[in-house]
């Protein structure tokens, strides 16, 4: 069932969101992801935002939380992140096991809220961009009649989306391979609501920020081990785990940061041609 949470905004001058993605965990720790330790390298992450004593109003994760497709991968992402004692909002990646993440997320009080109010301004809304079996990404016609929707009950709130595929084209070919496929009608719907002040998704393990149809496009960097930029075939970087920090302004300002940890101990196997 599609549920909206509405929450206050700790500072009156704008709303703090921390964005985490793909954090592909394992049910057994010390298992890697081509040469990174996922779940060390997601609980470096979960201590120093902590260490930083910063406050946020929400955290959203935007998917592929587990490498394995086990239930006890799921419930080691949720008991961490309730360490930061903050409201999370989540959505399903390519790897995902929906069903398994509706169960074990609602055991955590992690519910599936798609539509988040924020204070008196802002609206922000989670889209299921999987596509069960493929890498790639789609929003169906559903998906897409409930972001329209959603837009219209809420049209004097400036608008933040998330889902898990990148709808612009990242520059590497490999990973452009598994974009979201209908990207065009998520820029028409964009192009449609001026109050759409940005677009977020994980999936390319990278930062990048675009411009898009008057709007910041932005991907976060994974929790684990992140994709070399401009590389034609698969390739690693040794760029550290990171996150990202989103505030949102009264008049629908988007001002964001990657932070990454200081640490260089998780370091990926670059002889690795693929996963």
């Amino acid at each position: 069932m599609q549920s909206f949470l509405h929450l206050p905004i700790k500072n009156s001058d704008f709303g703090n969101i921390l964005h985490i993605t793909d954090t592909h965990l394992f049910a057994n720790d010390n298992n890697q992801l081509l040469g990174v330790d996922s779940n060390a390298s997601f609980l470096s992450v979960i201590d120093e935002i902590k260490s930083l004593k910063k406050q946020y109003d929400l955290i959203v994760a935007t998917g592929d939380f587990v490498q394995d497709g086990s239930k006890e991968a799921y419930s080691l992402f949720a008991k961490q992140i309730q360490k930061l004692n903050t409201p999370c909002v989540w959505l399903a990646g390519n790897h995902d096991n929906y069903a398994y993440m509706q169960i074990i997320f609602k055991d955590y009080q992690l519910a599936e809220n798609k539509v988040v109010l924020l204070g008196d301004n802002w609206l922000l809304i989670l889209l299921n961009s999987q596509v069960v079996g493929q890498a790639y990404g789609y929003l169906s016609d559903l998906e897409l009649a409930f972001l329209r929707k959603t837009l219209e009950n809420y049209n004097d709130r400036y608008a933040l989306v998330f889902l898990h595929h990148h709808a612009i084209e990242s520059g590497c070919h490999w990973l452009d391979q598994h974009i979201l496929k209908n990207s065009d009608q998520l820029k028409n719907i964009i192009q449609n609501y001026p109050k759409i002040s940005g677009v977020g998704w994980g999936h390319i393990h990278q930062n990048q920020m675009h411009s898009w149809y008057g709007c910041k496009a932005f991907s976060t960097p994974s929790t684990c081990v992140q994709f070399k930029q401009a590389s034609y075939e698969f390739n690693l970087s040794v760029e550290a785990p990171g996150w990202r920090e989103i505030k949102l302004g009264k008049d629908g300002e988007i001002q964001t940061d990657v932070f990454r940890i200081n640490s260089n101990q998780f370091q990926p196997d670059l002889s690795q041609n693929g996963y």
